[in-house]
């Protein structure tokens, strides 16, 4: 079951459009991962850049006799280059915008969305996942598991969140008269 980390307190804060100093640390560290998580990944890439060039080589030396080398060896030798230079640009360019959407999760303006309770759910096929849904007046919300205890159907609630791309924090809630 999902469960919500907030205090009365932070409701307050939330209702007057600020973050509590206990939510922008969750934000802070929200960043901090998508950074770290994103560098980590380089020496994965980096290794099978490597192991790939490798058999690559081997294979195409292995069917190639010593007339052909001179002749081939040069295109052979910019294509590799071509491979190398396109893994790093790649790997940059996701570096780059994963810092990106990291320093705009720090920055997330709170949001908040209300009205009347509705569920609904959905069952993929292919992947074989349930997902439950619930929205508040016409805002949408996605959980893993079923929110009915939480936000009964028909009720009215005011919902505070941030949203950077497809990420939405949900940071307190409100149940309205």
């Amino acid at each position: 079951m999902t469960k919500f980390n907030f205090t009365e307190e932070e409701v307050q804060l939330n209702k007057k459009g600020a973050l509590s100093q206990r939510q922008k640390e969750v934000l802070k560290a929200m960043a901090y991962s998508i950074r770290k998580s994103s560098k980590s990944g380089v020496w994965i890439i980096l290794f099978f850049l490597a192991l790939g060039s490798c058999i690559m080589g081997a294979v195409f030396l292995q069917g190639m006799d010593a007339r052909k080398l001179p002749t081939l060896g040069p295109q052979m030798m910019m294509g590799l280059c071509f491979t190398v230079f396109a893994v790093f640009v790649i790997t940059a360019l996701s570096i780059f915008i994963s810092r990106r959407q990291a320093a705009k999760l720090e920055a997330a303006p709170l949001l908040s969305a209300e009205g009347v309770i509705r569920h609904d759910s959905d069952y993929s096929q292919n992947s074989g996942i349930k997902s439950y849904y619930v929205y508040f007046g016409k805002k949408r919300f996605s959980f893993p598991d079923g929110m009915s205890r939480v936000f009964p159907e028909g009720a009215t609630f005011r919902i505070y969140y941030c949203k950077v791309g497809q990420i939405e924090l949900i940071m307190s809630f409100e149940r309205l008269a």
